[in-house]
């Protein structure tokens, strides 16, 4: 997913239009949504999303945290300053409470990267909800960038955990990190002018993201070798180990999409070529995976108004290491400022330009507009699903087995969700068919991703570790059909 905050300078008005249609009583409410509005600074509308896409506003809603939305765990809400990290209650209705904690982003290693009147800052959460990753930049004498790592705890405290630092030249910066859904390994932008690179991150059992020397990364073939790509926004999946870069022609628009498999080291390679991978006909976009990582949305406001065609969205199906596939165009011409997915396939987005929030469901087969909601200039948005795709750590040392039920019968790929905890943290969690590993992952004890498994009977079993050998481990019965 890509970050969270990506440009808080804007200021507009925010004011509710139209009345927010109220969703049955009978039907479920699948996602939280949250708009803040005029700045980084404004108040934020909460709604809550029924399972036919219909909002309804959160009671007390608007709420004012004063400063700029991040994300959420569901039982946490955290918002950034320009020097602080703040943690606010979450009520079972969604609503936004009293402030439970902040940090100080200055007193910490780091701080530098970003202290001073030009300082710029960022925000996202891991897939768990239990890190909070600061970027810190521009600030100081601006040749370093900063990724602070903080833990929020379940006591609503936040404790800074370390920090990573890049250096770069004058004028230059990264992004925010965008993380793999089993939070080994994150990925970033380095810019600089039209130069622009891809950085790596580990992350260790601490929780803190360390720089990969040397990330190794290839890409196609361009012009018979005459030309080069540039590669821009990693977008990590939140189910396998792939990541979807942007690569620009010759550093032109329009883009076309490369799927890159992540190896054991987080290194990067592609095996899509030129003439297989899509092409946008969007102009500088952002994107958003779906929650199951089948599908891939780009979005993009152009900047050339209302009709351009550089706006809008894209969907596509993704299909792991193969190129990505065209699903898709939707609100073509529509400037799209932000969009984000629930795990119920509905895919939300604003237009600052046409004072509009859209809610759309997807399918395999189609995409059907629910409702659209009018708007003054929406800002920024965060979509917090209530049926989470997470699975929660066992308390104590053992592994938890969200999916694949035991003595389940399903269809190749098979999804795997599973969560350990392992005294010390986990060094090493892998999944095992007799004598065959199917999976494996370092430094986490989270292992979303999917498995491609022929026709057959399987006992699997899911073994983490730490560094002093200790292991807890789980077993699953399964038919693949």
């Amino acid at each position: 997913m890509m970050p969270s905050v990506r440009n808080l300078g804007v200021a507009s008005s925010f004011v509710l239009v139209s009345a927010l249609l109220a969703a049955p009583p009978t039907q479920a409410q699948s996602a939280y949504i949250y708009v803040q509005s005029t700045a980084s600074n404004g108040p934020v509308y909460g709604y809550s999303a029924s399972s036919s896409g219909q909002l309804t506003a959160i009671s007390g809603s608007p709420f004012k945290p004063g400063t700029a939305i991040i994300g959420s765990n569901k039982s946490q809400f955290f918002t950034l300053g320009k020097t602080t990290l703040h943690a606010y209650a979450v009520g079972s209705n969604g609503a936004i409470g009293a402030q439970v904690s902040q940090i100080p982003l200055f007193n910490y290693a780091g701080g530098f990267c970003g202290y001073g009147t030009s300082g710029l800052n960022g925000g996202v959460l891991d897939h768990s909800g239990q890190y909070v990753y600061v970027l810190l930049w521009n600030g100081g004498d601006g040749t370093c960038t900063a990724y602070q790592t903080y833990k929020a705890n379940s006591g609503g405290t936040l404790t800074f955990v370390g920090d990573t630092e890049v250096s770069v030249g004058s004028g230059a910066g990264t992004t925010s990190p965008s993380i793999l859904g089993t939070d080994t390994f994150a990925y970033a932008d380095e810019f600089s002018g039209h130069n622009n690179s891809t950085i790596g991150f580990m992350r260790e059992s601490s929780g803190t993201l360390q720089t990969l020397s040397n990330l190794g990364q290839n890409f196609p073939t361009l012009d018979g070798g005459a030309g080069q790509y540039t590669a821009r926004h990693p977008d990590a999946s939140p189910t396998g180990n792939y990541v979807v870069l942007q690569l620009y022609p010759n550093d032109s628009n329009p883009p076309q999409l490369g799927s890159y498999t992540v190896d054991s080291n987080g290194n990067l390679s592609t095996t899509n070529t030129s003439s297989n991978m899509p092409t946008s006909a969007l102009s500088g976009p952002f994107s958003t995976f779906s929650k199951d990582g089948k599908m891939f949305a780009l979005y993009a406001n152009a900047g050339d108004g209302v009709g351009g065609a550089g706006n809008g969205i894209e969907i596509y199906n993704f299909n792991g290491a193969s190129p990505l596939t065209l699903f898709k165009k939707i609100l073509t011409g529509t400037p799209i400022d932000d969009a984000a997915w629930d795990s119920s396939n509905h895919l939300y987005a604003i237009s600052r330009s046409l004072n509009k929030i859209y809610v759309f469901t997807v399918t395999s087969t189609s995409v059907t507009q629910n409702s659209s909601y009018s708007i003054t200039n929406p800002l920024n948005m965060i979509v917090v699903s209530r049926t989470s795709t997470s699975c929660s750590a066992p308390s104590g040392n053992g592994v938890n087995v969200c999916s694949p039920a035991e003595n389940a019968s399903v269809s190749s790929p098979v999804q795997v969700n599973a969560a350990a905890t392992v005294s010390g943290g986990v060094y090493r969690f892998e999944l095992w068919s007799g004598s065959t590993k199917l999976a494996s992952v370092d430094n986490s004890g989270v292992m979303n991703q999917s498995v491609s498994l022929a026709a057959g009977s399987y006992h699997l079993t899911f073994v983490a570790r730490n560094t002093a050998g200790t292991k807890v481990t789980a077993t699953r019965d399964i038919t693949v059909k």
